[in-house]
């Protein structure tokens, strides 16, 4: 997947046909159950793959929390943020960005847990998958989301160029106010995955193997009072170190993963043909990203 190219343009168009300044969340994502090309049971690899078009892609996931508090996150992205994103990764040198959206859920009270589109590049097909995915608004008590299912994921069911090739790591982002379980019991495993046979895995160690070829971020979203609580941020940081990021305004999500992409590329000196950018996010207008 990852065929056709983002532009501004591209996507202000589609925007405007579907609407999408005067639509409510509800709206705009439709789904009311997994869609089935999103099931994840289904699928065994998602590929990111260098092509004429794209000869040096860039694997990004951005795993959404879609749980009932954190549904503003998605909505912001199709409405606002999605040029943002993609036009300052390109603005920036990084030329062939592809983007997979994951929906998270709570594995012991969601039916639908894991999401999983494609990697893509172009405004049409961002906007297909991003949209498709089911804003289940479900989540527990229990203070633990199923984010280690994104881990699991990219760990063992994408094949991308980047680093098959290349060596280069991409990226993946949760996105979420809880912290995460502390393990994946085999039966989840084998019900959300193409997995026939499968052990419990923890937590660490499942983000030990995604790190393998994925540079791994958790964006924790301080939207109110009970977010920025320590309970809420659980061992997070013990897990990741310093790509466990907390950001006070979930408006900032998109702005927030290209600056991590372009910063970690800057600071390994690794950019598209060669292309590096001293310019700051907040200097860059969405007009001139492309």
């Amino acid at each position: 997947m990852g065929g056709g190219r983002f532009s501004y343009e591209a996507y202000t168009r589609l925007s405007a046909s579907k609407g999408y300044a005067k639509k409510s969340r509800s709206e705009i994502f439709t789904s009311r159950q997994i869609d089935k090309e999103m099931d994840p049971s289904e699928v065994v690899f998602r590929e990111s793959r260098d092509s004429e078009e794209h000869p040096e892609s860039l694997s990004i996931i951005v795993g959404l929390d879609v749980t009932g508090s954190m549904g503003g996150v998605p909505e912001i992205i199709v409405k606002e943020t999605l040029p943002v994103l993609i036009g300052s990764l390109m603005e920036a040198g990084i030329e062939h960005p592809q983007v997979l959206f994951l929906g998270i859920g709570d594995f012991v009270y969601d039916s639908a847990p894991l999401q999983v589109g494609q990697f893509e590049s172009s405004a049409e097909l961002l906007d297909r998958w991003l949209t498709k995915v089911f804003l289940e608004g479900g989540g527990g008590g229990n203070n633990q989301e199923g984010y280690n299912l994104a881990h699991l994921f990219a760990a063992r069911h994408t094949a991308i160029d980047c680093w098959e090739k290349r060596k280069q790591k991409g990226f993946l982002f949760t996105i979420g106010d809880e912290p995460v379980f502390p393990e994946i019991p085999a039966d989840i495993i084998k019900r959300y995955t193409s997995e026939k046979e499968a052990h419990t895995v923890t937590t660490k160690e499942i983000i030990a193997e995604a790190q393998e070829k994925y540079n791994v971020f958790h964006l924790h979203l301080e939207h109110n009072e009970y977010s920025k609580s320590d309970v809420r941020k659980g061992n997070w940081k013990e897990l990741l170190g310093e790509n466990f990021i907390e950001l006070p305004d979930f408006r900032t999500v998109a702005k927030k993963i290209a600056e991590v992409v372009i910063q970690h590329h800057k600071s390994t000196g690794v950019t598209n043909n060669g292309k590096t950018t001293d310019r700051n996010l907040d200097d860059i207008e969405i007009e001139d990203m492309l």
